[in-house]
């Protein structure tokens, strides 16, 4: 199992994936996840509300949920 991150972290992390994850915000409620094997991917079209095998990293609605997402965790202009 992975360690605990930090919201901070996690944000992070989720900015790296940004263009990607963007490009999925396009089209469908997308998000972030991590596999058993630690590797980071987008999926799209998830549905609210479900459980997941893999780790969750973040799920957004849209882009204006991304970008609050940033404003509240890394405090910097986006």
């Amino acid at each position: 199992m992975n360690e605990p991150l930090s919201m901070v972290e996690v944000a992070q992390l989720i900015k790296r994936y940004d263009v990607e994850l963007r490009k999925a915000l396009m089209t469908a409620r997308s998000g972030l996840f991590r596999n058993a094997g630690g590797e980071l991917y987008i999926r799209s079209n998830v549905p609210l509300g479900q459980s997941y095998p893999e780790e969750v990293l973040g799920i957004f609605a849209d882009l204006a949920d991304l970008d609050f997402f940033y404003k509240i965790y890394l405090k910097d202009d986006i």
